[in-house]
């Protein structure tokens, strides 16, 4: 007598095609019935039973494949781009394009993971914000302040009479002063330094005063203004974002899934390039574009400027192109949103021996209708592959959700939450594992972050980038290395002590 199925078995251990789940549901519902009949019948006279049929290809081999690759590979060197595209779509085969296997070395280079295996949290940072940076802003705040005091006709009262020239050690001084006001909030700047039995704070007063710190506020800069590029309209803070771009990539390697994504800078303030994000918590600020890996250290980031000044950040393509133009012929693999993701960008990637996984647009150049148009039902999915591999994926959870991807087929992996077995595209689970790093390099910088209102918008970003973002990739370096789980507020208050 046939014993039904036992589907108590492991299944988040393998995975599984729409196809194939129908095809186990079936033999499922089969073996019951027959289970049903024998238990009436003699087993002599028991019929055997019919198991569905299924269809298999046949694949005749090629002559001479030696001969059918030497000619591919010479269509696909004396092609253009666009004519490299392939606009053939067909039910997925599982013949994903390849790219070399990720080797790199992950997470902080050597020899500095070795020499800071004992060090503490602003040796760490030290990294990442150098002598060289601090000098740098010490010595254009000295700038800026002479041309100001010399140009402009002060009050004979003006606290900017006092003014004297500051340096490498004050600046740090001061952002440590910055630092600390975003891990103790007080509602003005000059409650710092009131002698309050309920406000008052003795720290900042063994810093500096607080005249000091409100002209150093007042005068901070970053770039001369006198020979700038006035066609540049983040001139002022340029400097700034290429030294750090440098430190970010040179002690630390991304993990083999990165993303690109767009963070938000809080700003209300009159300028040119404030963007609306009804999707960010922040709705009005200045645009950060970003390159993260997990779990939230930022490889690389770009200002947006404009749509019509802005060379590098005019298309997504060009845009995810500059990004990761360090991290290119290396195996990784990026996953994107649906502002990026698009065919043209999946065949320059890969060309570049990177991988790509991201949400798409529906109207989209290229895409096969069959999937686009199709309506499908509460976990089923539909795929289909083009003649490069490329698949394009439609799945239905509370809403469809149109998936693209160099990497993967139409496989389906069961995972438990909640103790309930669910069954999700394998690329889901992949595009969900890497897709939250920039989510998660913007929710460690929320926490006590220095951030106040100010009329000029280089300050503001100036902050976000010393003591939110290089302060969260110190962070994560720090915990890498140690193997510690120190929290980010923790840190923090490590580096004002």
């Amino acid at each position: 007598m046939c014993e039904p199925l036992d589907m108590d078995l492991a299944m988040e251990d393998f995975e599984f095609t729409q196809d194939e789940w129908k095809q186990i549901n079936a033999l499922e519902i089969s073996f019951s019935i027959a289970s049903i009949n024998n238990d009436a019948l003699v087993e002599s006279d028991s019929e055997p039973m019919q198991l569905p049929k299924k269809k298999r290809r046949l694949v005749i081999a090629s002559d001479s494949d030696s001969d059918s690759e030497s000619a591919e590979n010479f269509v696909a060197a004396n092609i253009s781009q666009n004519d490299r595209i392939s606009s053939k779509w067909s039910r997925p085969k599982r013949r994903q394009p390849s790219v070399i296997p990720f080797t790199e070395f992950e997470g902080m280079k050597p020899p500095y993971s070795n020499l800071l295996k004992e060090a503490g949290p602003d040796q760490y940072y030290d990294l990442l914000v150098p002598e060289e940076i601090l000098e740098m802003i010490a010595e254009q705040t000295n700038l800026f302040a002479s041309q100001n005091i010399t140009a402009r006709q002060t009050k004979p009262g003006s606290r900017s009479h006092s003014w004297k020239p500051t340096n490498k050690t004050e600046i740090k001084q001061f952002l440590g002063l910055v630092l600390f006001m975003g891990v103790v909030k007080l509602p003005k700047l000059a409650y710092y330094w009131r002698k309050d039995k309920i406000l008052g704070q003795t720290f900042p007063a063994t810093v500096m005063s607080r005249n000091r710190f409100e002209l150093l506020l007042q005068y901070l800069h970053f770039s001369d203004n006198l020979s700038v590029d006035r066609n540049d309209r983040i001139a002022k803070i340029r400097p700034l974002i290429d030294a750090l771009n440098a430190t970010f990539q040179k002690y630390y390697s991304p993990k083999e899934d990165v993303c690109v994504d767009e963070s938000q800078v809080p700003f209300r303030g009159r300028i040119i390039f404030r963007q609306y994000n009804k999707s960010k918590r922040h709705k009005y600020g200045m645009k950060l574009f970003k390159l993260c890996t997990v779990p939230g250290y930022t490889c690389k980031l770009n200002l947006y400027s404009g749509k019509n000044i802005d060379a590098i950040n005019t298309t997504p393509t060009n845009l995810v192109m500059a990004l990761c133009e360090n991290i290119f012929d290396k195996g990784h693999t990026l996953a994107t949103d649906n502002w990026y993701t698009s065919l043209q960008l999946a065949y320059r990637l890969l060309e570049k021996q990177t991988h790509l996984i991201g949400t798409l647009r529906k109207n989209r150049r290229g895409l096969p209708k069959a999937v686009v148009d199709s309506k499908l039902q509460k976990g089923e999915t539909m795929a289909m592959e083009n003649e490069d591999g490329v698949t394009v994926l439609k799945w239905k959870d509370k809403r469809d959700v149109l998936m693209l991807s160099t990497k993967h087929s139409d496989k389906i992996a069961v995972v438990v939450k909640k103790g309930k077995q669910i069954r999700k595209s394998k690329v889901i689970l992949d595009y969900n594992k890497s897709k939250g790093s920039v989510d998660m390099s913007d929710q460690m910088g929320a926490y006590s972050s220095p951030l106040r209102k100010t009329v000029k918008w280089y300050r503001k970003l100036a902050i976000e980038l010393l003591l939110n973002t290089a302060v969260v990739n110190a962070w994560v370096m720090y915990n890498e290395n140690k193997q510690s789980k120190s929290s980010i507020v923790d840190f923090r208050r490590a580096l004002i002590i």
